[in-house]
């Protein structure tokens, strides 16, 4: 699973380098009154591919946003209580996430919605986000129940700490 975020996160970094090749030969073309036309609707599904694809491994690499202040008034296992329960709850939202992405994707295609310029598919982008959330849960859930299912003979404050300690 991390290789495959690996993978897709330098798919994301070679996005934002078009995206940025793209966007800076608009602005000069548009000095000499010719833009490239639909660079909007190419910018808007690109980025939204970009951040999707980056998202599996930021959840690998537990780079997202955390508040930590909890974990400086408890104790080291109630951190971790709170760290596991904040895991659960983080796969729940990507979960509904990846539902209703992949939902809006099919009814979109349904639908025969298309960017207003250059007439892409929505439901690409719609599709794509999906699976990344999909892939984003998988990684954040399957350590948790891995750990569960490896370790039934460990008592439940160790396996707490394991599973929930990345942050303490």
């Amino acid at each position: 699973m991390k290789k495959t975020g690996e993978r897709l996160n330098t798919l994301s970094a070679y996005i934002l380098g078009i995206l940025t090749l793209l966007i800076c030969a608009d602005v000069i073309l548009r000095a000499f009154r010719h833009p490239i036309p639909g660079s909007y609707d190419i910018t808007g599904f690109l980025t939204s591919i970009m951040l999707s694809l980056a998202m599996v491994r930021s959840f690998q690499a537990k780079n997202h946003i955390t508040i930590d202040l909890i974990d400086k008034f408890v104790s080291k296992t109630k951190a971790n209580i709170v760290n596991l329960i904040s895991k659960a709850i983080t796969s729940v939202f990507l979960g509904i996430l990846f539902l209703s992405m992949i939902s809006s994707g099919f009814s979109s295609k349904s639908a025969g919605e298309v960017s207003m310029t250059l007439g892409i598919p929505l439901y690409l982008s719609y599709i794509a986000i999906g699976i990344c959330a999909g892939l984003a849960f998988t990684s954040e859930i399957l350590p948790v129940f891995t750990k569960i299912r490896f370790s039934k003979e460990i008592e439940i404050d160790k396996e707490i700490k394991e599973l929930g300690g990345e942050r303490v």
